[in-house]
């Protein structure tokens, strides 16, 4: 053989292997995609709760996406769409140009660029993608849902107002964040109907102080016992006659208050603090990015018992510096020192859940030491926004949506709380730490300088 054909072989052969190796290395990078988003809103990231909606898919999706082709936002709804298809079989996209298909775009009521339909199983839902993540997952959500989830709040005994605008004592901003779980909320009055309606998912005590009539408690322990779930949020002052009612789920409630010197907000009352999960994290809390913010919490003990089929977690507690004393300890500018002989050291639990046999059904009861962690002066600080949600979808037993939200941050703008250690820490560093550097920097420069002319 000649030496030129064997150069001739040589370069059909490396260039055959050089095009199966770009072949390979496309198979692999297309099978095994990662990104690194460095983007402060993450812009090029799903969220894991709409990863999750997307994965738990049971049943084909077709998005139509109805766009302007000269418009630059295009590429962030293509790798949107392409991302969650991605996700799932059962996911599906068409990008249309509203410009050349407008009979189309007429006929899904497309009026604006921007405009993402989701179908599904003859339905039908629209939403803009200028809203953001949270309202495409929560239309994705709304066209697959095989019905409605109905969130009751009951009423008559002093319970904290969704209507109620004021920061400090009302909770209409909780409406706002049942929509975006699309939950239907209602208020239920038990002294009118007699017993919680089937269609309940969850019922929802928000902070009562009125008393409870034997009646009342006499439906709520009926539908506990046929499986229902309670959400109980207590107020320092609450109801006197709810606690002897929780007590036989074994939920005991301490005539005392969580505080938490180290955890309390910067420059703050240490009846308010960022609280930490227990030594085996709730699932409700897996998906909650930020500690929640509590203000003069209740203790909440939770027991189990077997023999009474009573299965019981605890789910968020103060630290190990934090303490539990009585509210006459606690001085009008929200201090309070520990007595060892007085008081219960740290960490003392502060919210819990119980679960309850009867027969083959489980009733579910969770219970918040307070209930001021979602007025809607505290509902968007720190994880509370995120806690709410989680603890209705789980009780619900929606756990197939549980994860963490797109931010809610805007471009440009970072929120963080620092607590009080964090502000020694940042004061420490800023007056002392950092110019002492600098003085001791400059200090052996005019030394070096002398001695070395």
């Amino acid at each position: 053989m000649s030496a030129n054909l064997r150069n001739i072989i040589k370069l059909i052969v490396g260039t055959l292997g050089c095009f199966a190796l770009l072949l390979a290395a496309q198979a692999i990078l297309t099978n095994n995609n990662h990104r690194i988003d460095l983007t402060p809103e993450k812009k090029f990231t799903l969220s894991p709760r709409t990863e999750q909606i997307v994965k738990n898919l049971q049943k084909d999706v077709q998005a139509l996406a109805f766009i302007n082709s000269d418009r630059p936002e295009n590429f962030f709804v293509e790798d949107m769409l392409w991302r969650m298809q991605s996700l799932s079989k059962h996911f599906h996209y068409t990008i249309i140009d509203m410009n050349r298909n407008p009979a189309l775009a007429r006929q899904y009521n497309a009026i604006q660029y921007g405009t993402l339909v989701f179908e599904s199983d003859g339905q039908r839902k629209g939403s803009l993608l200028s809203s953001g993540e949270s309202a495409v997952a929560l239309t994705l959500l709304q066209v697959t849902r095989n019905k409605e989830r109905t969130i009751y709040f009951l009423t008559g005994h002093g319970e904290g107002s969704l209507n109620n605008e004021v920061p400090h004592e009302g909770y209409s901003k909780l409406r706002g964040a049942l929509a975006d779980e699309t939950y239907h909320e209602k208020l239920l009055s038990l002294a009118s109907t007699g017993e919680v309606p089937e269609d309940a998912s969850v019922v929802v005590i928000l902070g009562p102080k009125g008393p409870f009539l034997p009646t009342t408690l006499a439906a709520l322990d009926a539908y506990v016992r046929r499986g229902g779930a309670l959400f109980v949020l207590l107020d320092v002052n609450g109801s006197p006659s709810l606690i002897p009612f929780l007590e036989q789920y074994n939920i005991r409630i301490p005539d005392v208050v969580a505080v938490d010197p180290t955890k309390r907000l910067y420059a703050g009352e240490i009846i308010t603090y960022r609280v930490s999960a227990t030594a085996k994290t709730h699932p409700m809390l897996l998906s909650v990015n930020a500690p929640p913010i509590f203000s003069l919490a209740r203790v909440v003990e939770v027991h189990e018992d077997l023999a009474k089929g009573i299965t019981a977690r605890p789910i968020l507690a103060t630290s190990g510096e934090g303490f539990a004393t009585g509210l006459i300890h606690i001085s009008k500018a929200g201090t309070a020192t520990f007595d060892v002989e007085r008081d219960i050291p740290g960490p003392v639990p502060i919210a819990g859940e119980v679960a309850i046999k009867t027969g083959d059904t489980f009733g579910r009861i969770a219970v918040f030491g307070d209930a001021d962690m979602l007025n809607n002066n505290f509902l968007d600080q720190g994880g509370n926004r995120d806690l709410f949600v989680n603890a209705v979808n789980w009780l619900a037993e929606d756990e197939e949506i549980l994860g963490e939200r797109p931010s809610r941050e805007k471009e440009f703008v970072t929120t963080f709380i620092l607590t009080e250690t964090d502000g020694r820490w940042l004061l420490m560093m800023s007056t002392v730490v950092l110019p002492g550097l600098f003085f001791l920097t400059g200090i052996t420069v005019f030394f070096w300088r002398r001695q070395h002319g």
